[in-house]
């Protein structure tokens, strides 16, 4: 092969690699704007400072300090970490399915004159994004939906709308803020310095205080104790009055130590016996630890529902609940 044919060869495979670096770059350029405009709209997660939903005119709202975020109506209160995860991404972009127009002709054809639902994102900048959600489109996939301050006339995600609407409906309270039946009690446990110090059990509409040690769940025992007192125990026990989260998501035992917490710490399990809407019946415990008193004197340290978490709960109420111990 001579020198111009291998020249001429050379050039030729230059070109084609210079065509198709061009090609590809050009596809990514496109795939990167598909990507970008199958949302709605991008707000960096980092940048919402305060978020409130509405929905069936029932208003939740809630703010961030230190990367935690906290219901408005409640002081010290964050939302579960459980539940809440995931829920700022969704919210700082939700995907579009489809634009229908860019200007809305009558909102209250697609539900949107009174929307059921309202979102207000507020932003570290001032500014304040509100989406409104209207109707269920006829296939019930998508919900129809516009941006205050643009008129145009989207599709967005029946689920989506679904999960951020759950927020008003079934708000992310943490676990320790138990939902508790007194009718529904069957067992009373109470310990402390990690030892079973006196328990209680239901038969029959009746209390009575079980034989030690606990051989049977639940606990089992003859004689007949103070209905009455069982009652307004189980009474208070029912209305848990948190004054704030301490400390959250805490992963060492010398962690509690610092608050009077820990296995010697007096503990309560109380298990309730309940049946589901198929008539299965169903067990659950809810105990708490209780702790030392704060500081300011206003509450003691607990953890309840055998979570991470340290919450302060009112002194008198905190008072009553040891009084089983008595």
């Amino acid at each position: 092969m001579n020198l111009r044919i291998s020249l001429i060869l050379i050039i030729i495979l230059s070109w084609v690699s210079i065509f198709g670096v061009l090609v590809y770059k050009s596809d990514i350029g496109k795939e990167k704007e598909e990507q970008e405009s199958s949302y709605f709209y991008r707000i960096s997660s980092k940048d919402i400072t305060n978020i409130s939903i509405t929905h069936d005119s029932k208003t939740m709202s809630w703010h961030v300090e230190d990367s935690i975020w906290y219901f408005d109506e409640l002081q010290g209160i964050p939302a579960d970490s459980y539940r809440w995860g995931g829920i700022i991404d969704l919210l700082a972009g939700p995907q579009l399915y489809r634009t229908i127009s860019e200007n809305i002709d009558n909102k209250f054809n697609y539900g949107l004159e009174n929307p059921q639902t309202e979102i207000s994102l507020y932003l570290k900048n001032g500014d304040i994004r509100i989406l409104y959600i209207g109707n269920e489109t006829p296939d019930k996939e998508n919900n129809y939906a516009y941006l205050e301050g643009v008129e145009k006339l989207v599709m967005l995600d029946a689920t989506w709308k679904g999960v951020i609407a759950r927020l008003v409906q079934d708000p992310p309270y943490p676990k320790w803020m138990y939902k508790f039946n007194p009718e529904e009690a069957i067992e009373i446990v109470v310990m402390n310095k990690s030892e079973i110090h006196k328990a209680y059990s239901k038969s029959d509409g009746v209390w009575n205080e079980c034989e030690l040690p606990i051989t049977t769940t639940p606990c089992e025992g003859n004689i007949e104790t103070d209905g009455n007192m069982i009652s307004n125990f189980l009474s208070d026990f029912s209305n848990i009055e948190i004054l704030k989260a301490v400390k959250l998501n805490l992963m060492f035992y010398d962690d509690y130590q610092e608050y009077g917490l820990g296995l010697e710490a007096p503990y309560i399990d109380i298990k309730t016996l309940s049946k589901d809407e198929f008539g299965t019946n169903l067990i659950y415990n809810t105990s708490i630890s209780i702790g030392a008193l704060s500081e300011d004197n206003s509450g003691y340290y607990a953890v309840a529902k055998e979570t991470k978490d340290v919450i302060l709960v009112e002194k008198l109420w905190a008072e009553k609940i040891l009084s089983i111990f008595n």
